[in-house]
């Protein structure tokens, strides 16, 4: 039985889906955003990613966010939710992907979802930076989300001292278990296909702007899907067999799951129009693992009303009360 229950005008799975990603003027003008300051993240490897700390004295806890594929530090549902919490007493560290938020400069390497070992060290750097007494709890969206899976797993899998500090409990919305079908379902959806193809371009053509030596984009806009797009992207930009090679670094299948050892709630819905919700009845029970399926949401959306509170705020409260 479903427990979110949308007002009944913009329940639609792409109404849900637009008003999350919505900027609007409030939300560049939260609170929050005034205390924040820049911390470039820099890995033996040296492989650089930015993120934006806003520390509260006597915090009851710290928040590691981490944002969709071409979103930033600065989509809405990442500065809603960081306000949201912000409010209650909780510092905010938020997490700039590479190529992400204005960052192409920082790498001459172009992102893709593979890059697991610069996100994990640069969280497990985050959450050292955080008040040792308190707890840290890590929170991503879509590709952030799948992001947030691995970190989980590779931190039941290591040592202590290359471990999360204080990791208490994660939240993983609306993530991309299969990014090949969830490929496959944003070109079936001619906005999304649009939105997508389109955003992933402009990323691209600021890269080679930055670093002509290395990248010509001719002719980029004239792809007529993401696919199309991420084939061409793999067979001329990576050491990948194919874009299935590809995909299968960050494919998360059923045995994935067994080896999480910290808990997590991960969160979907039936009617993502990426996503597809199949996955989800297959990832095994685990006594770590808290799967909740609503019948409505769409992508990372689950928003209850007019003013954009987003039901997911209510189980993260739920879990770090």
């Amino acid at each position: 039985m479903s427990s979110f229950k949308p007002l009944s005008f913009f329940s639609g799975p792409m109404a849900q889906s637009f008003f999350a990603s919505w900027k609007s003027k409030q939300d560049k003008s939260y609170p929050f955003l005034k205390e924040s300051k820049w911390h470039l993240l820099k890995n033996k490897d040296n492989v650089s990613l930015l993120a934006a700390l806003t520390e509260v004295q006597n915090a009851r806890g710290t928040l590691i966010l981490l944002h969709g594929w071409e979103g930033s530090i600065h989509s809405s549902y990442i500065v809603r939710t960081a306000n949201h919490f912000f409010e209650k007493g909780y510092s905010i560290f938020r997490l700039n992907l590479r190529d992400h938020g204005e960052t192409h400069h920082l790498n001459e390497g172009i992102f893709n979802g593979s890059l697991f070992e610069e996100t994990y060290e640069a969280v497990r750097v985050l959450s050292t930076k955080a008040d040792k007494t308190k707890p840290v709890y890590l929170i991503g969206f879509s590709l952030g989300g799948n992001f947030v899976l691995r970190i989980l797993q590779r931190h039941s899998l290591e040592k202590k001292q290359n471990q999360l500090q204080n990791l208490k409990y994660s939240f993983s919305i609306s993530p991309a278990l299969d990014p090949y079908e969830a490929t496959v379902k944003m070109d079936e959806h001619p906005l999304l296909k649009k939105y997508f193809l389109r955003s992933w371009a402009k990323s691209l053509i600021k890269k080679a702007k930055l670093f002509p030596f290395l990248y010509q984009f001719e002719n980029i806009y004239k792809h007529k899907s993401v696919m199309d797009l991420t084939e061409r992207m793999i067979s001329n930009h990576s050491e990948f067999a194919d874009v299935f090679d590809y995909f299968s670094t960050y494919t998360l299948k059923p045995e994935f799951f067994n080896k999480i050892k910290t808990p997590v709630t991960i969160l979907t819905s039936a009617d993502d129009p990426v996503i597809p919700v199949s996955h989800f009845y297959e990832i095994p029970k685990n006594p770590y693992l808290e799967v909740v399926v609503e019948s409505k949401g769409g992508h990372c959306g689950f928003i209850e009303d007019i003013k954009r509170n987003a039901y997911y705020w209510k189980i993260m409260e739920r879990k770090m009360s």
